[in-house]
């Protein structure tokens, strides 16, 4: 399960929120197979936008969607007793605590009327992994939007960014900050530091 968690962050750009809110449905058809690619609803969303998400056929995101199921239903959390959407009841969480209970959102309220909410659990979930120094999962999502980046920057820096609008729900100024960057020399760096 945690592989999953860490795949989908770091694969398919899944915040703390989107992991703790995805259902079954949102990845599993009805005839039990794992989608290709889907779009997340707006309600997730702090932005109130739909997102796509891409999962693939043959791909390691793939294969661990299909173990996360393969986990639920040999530790028996909440599945159901036929095989519509793969054993498991499509308005389920598709990550689930390892007692069955859905990672929870708190509202956090800064001031009246706000209704924030934060997936706190996920991000204290995230930090229990035994992570490289300075993998968090803001670097994970980060790192998807660079590998996107450089594999699709050659065919074209505005249909990259659309796509990556897309896939991420983030502005087009805030893409071209995270992607379009100056090459700096490690020697100008040094020196910077020391000025």
């Amino acid at each position: 399960m945690d592989e999953a968690l860490i795949a989908y962050a770091g694969l398919a750009y899944f915040s703390a929120s989107d992991l703790s809110l995805v259902t079954v449905s949102d990845v599993i058809t009805e005839r039990g197979q794992i989608v290709i690619e889907n779009l997340l609803p707006a309600a997730y969303s702090s932005g109130g936008k739909g997102r796509l998400f891409y999962l693939g056929k043959k791909t390691y995101l793939h294969d661990v969607t299909d173990r996360v199921i393969q986990w639920r239903i040999d530790n028996k959390i909440k599945c159901l007793d036929r095989e519509l959407f793969a054993g498991l009841p499509p308005e389920s969480r598709l990550f689930l605590k390892p007692n069955g209970e859905e990672f929870g959102l708190v509202f956090k309220n800064r001031f009246e009327g706000d209704t924030v909410t934060q997936p706190l659990q996920m991000q204290r979930k995230f930090k229990t992994f035994y992570l490289p120094e300075g993998v968090t999962l803001a670097t994970l999502m980060d790192s998807f939007i660079e590998n996107f980046w450089l594999r699709k920057s050659s065919e074209g820096t505005v249909q990259t960014i659309r796509d990556l609008m897309d896939l991420t729900g983030l502005t087009k100024e805030t893409l071209r900050t995270k992607c379009i960057r100056e090459q700096t020399s490690l020697q100008d760096i040094l020196e910077n530091l020391y000025k």
